[in-house]
């Protein structure tokens, strides 16, 4: 069975070992650098105090409820640090994973809508887009979400051979909503539009068990976080997936200029003109490929939403790029074909022996030319961005070594910049609290040093020290590194 297996699906296993080869972009020297605020440390935090608690589904952030996100993504970092022990790559490993495995998606999703060199073209695309690497290597939620959603649409794409694909659909779509929440409901109805394309029919019992899995799936969750904190928690949750706060949309004219589509060149880079150039001049191929209607639509309900979001981060955009890649590798394909073929009926170029042997082997032919091509430019870009992914860094943040110190030292422990909250918290492993909100004349430096209850710990910067010319004998320096201090004030 094995052998057969090996047999029937050997070049797949091939293109994996292809992609495996840039596996160190996603793995390599992920624990070189200190988790970084805000995002990163205050997530790795917040899937420590799972542990801690173990509540999966109540969240928890310096000892305050956490209602940003649902809980999956933070669920599997507390996976992960049960697997690695709590530390800076096992923070980053389920972002790693799952963005690798993205890869692997993208290479079936293209491979099943249009052909296989499609698929290895918006994989490549994929991994030399720069900001998804970086956040690929970073604990945050971007890729987990992306590795679901994609699956859902993969999963949604296969079930015009086996309607049993419909479960697997309904657990990638309610995992997505329990990694990001609204965001997810965004492929809807370009899934819709595949299987009427697909003409794909669906008996109403299925439809039942796939409406049953999905809300068992989600209902832990839902129960429990509504007993805890009632229904101002989902509307929080609602508020932060829409990401509230609307701008106007820009009219055509403005669009090429607007700050969203300044994010997606700069996450995407030299990607950027070829993407547009094949959004553009793939709607020739529409009544050939009618399944390119889906890609449209399910990129334009993305972008309407950036657009039109006056909190649209360079991240946020990072589920574009997959549409954009299978774009970018269709077109390219087709262009190289027709072009190809064009050529191939002058055979005053040709003598008529080489063109009856170029047009047996055409479509290799262009498969090798399109791979080629795809794989230089995606090599030189990797080439490009490889010290802003700090693939080779080593490096422990002043704040991580000092707050480091504060570990298992009984005194409280006070921060005087709110900015390195989340990295104090989790490096110390101790509840922080913030000079700022405390009840001290001005909620200074030099207000708590006076007036806070004796002895007790301080992660500041030096400059601070000196600045507010704290005199040295009113503390005891624990630990310094890059202009960051931990100090014990004195009675």
């Amino acid at each position: 069975m094995s052998i057969n297996f090996f047999n029937k699906n050997k070049i797949d296993i091939f293109v994996i070992c292809l992609f495996l080869i840039f596996s160190p972009l996603f793995f390599y020297n992920l624990s070189g650098t200190s988790l970084v605020d805000f995002d990163e440390a205050w997530y790795a935090e917040i899937a420590r105090n799972i542990l801690v608690n173990r509540q999966p589904f109540l969240l928890s952030f310096n000892g305050v409820p956490y209602w940003d996100h649902p809980p999956l993504g933070f669920i599997l970092i507390a996976i992960s640090f049960l697997i690695f022990g709590i530390n800076e790559f096992a923070a980053r490993f389920p972002s790693a994973l799952l963005g690798f495995l993205s890869v692997i998606l993208l290479y079936f999703i293209g491979k099943n809508l249009f052909n296989r060199i499609v698929g290895i073209g918006a994989g490549l695309m994929l991994l030399s887009s720069v900001w998804f690497i970086f956040r690929s290597r970073s604990g945050n939620l971007d890729t987990v979400f992306l590795f679901f959603y994609l699956l859902l649409f993969y999963a949604a794409l296969k079930v015009k051979n086996s309607k049993n694909w419909i479960y697997l659909a309904a657990l990638a779509f309610s995992f997505s909503l329990l990694v990001k929440s609204m965001i997810g409901t965004a492929i809807i109805v370009p899934i819709i539009l595949l299987w009427l394309i697909n003409m794909t029919k669906m008996p109403i019992p299925k439809i039942i068990q796939t409406v049953l899995l999905f809300f068992l799936i989600l209902s832990p969750w839902l129960v429990i976080s509504y007993l805890s904190y009632g229904f101002s928690y989902f509307t929080h949750i609602f508020n932060v997936g829409l990401r509230s706060g609307t701008r106007m949309m820009p009219n055509f004219v403005e669009i090429g200029s607007s700050l969203t589509f300044k994010y997606l060149h700069f996450g995407i880079r030299e990607w950027f003109y070829p993407a547009l150039i094949a959004l553009i001049g793939s709607l020739i191929f529409l009544l050939k490929k009618p399944v390119l209607i889906v890609l449209y639509v399910w990129f334009l309900i993305l972008l309407f939403g950036f657009l039109t979001n006056s909190k649209t981060e360079i991240w946020h955009l990072i589920p574009l790029y997959p549409i954009i890649g299978l774009f970018v590798a269709f077109f390219l394909y087709q262009i190289v074909f027709y072009s190809l073929e064009l050529v191939l009926t002058k055979k005053i170029i040709f003598p008529e022996k080489l063109v009856f042997l170029l047009r047996k082997n055409l479509t290799m032919i262009v498969s090798i030319a399109v791979f080629c091509l795809i794989l230089v430019l995606s090599l030189k870009q990797i080439y490009e961005f490889r010290n802003e992914v700090k693939l080779f860094d080593k490096d422990t943040s002043g704040l991580a070594y000092t707050a480091s110190a504060a570990k298992g030292l009984p005194e409280k422990l006070y921060l005087d910049n709110e900015f390195f909250l989340p990295g104090s918290v989790f490096y110390s492993q101790k509840q922080v609290r913030n000079v700022k909100f405390e009840d001290f004349p001005n909620n200074s430096l030099k207000g708590i040093i006076a007036h806070g209850q004796k002895p007790f710990l301080l992660l500041t910067e030096q400059w601070r020290l000196d600045l507010d010319n704290i005199v040295k004998s009113k503390y005891e320096l624990l630990a310094e590194h890059k202009g960051h201090a931990l100090i014990r004030v004195l009675e």
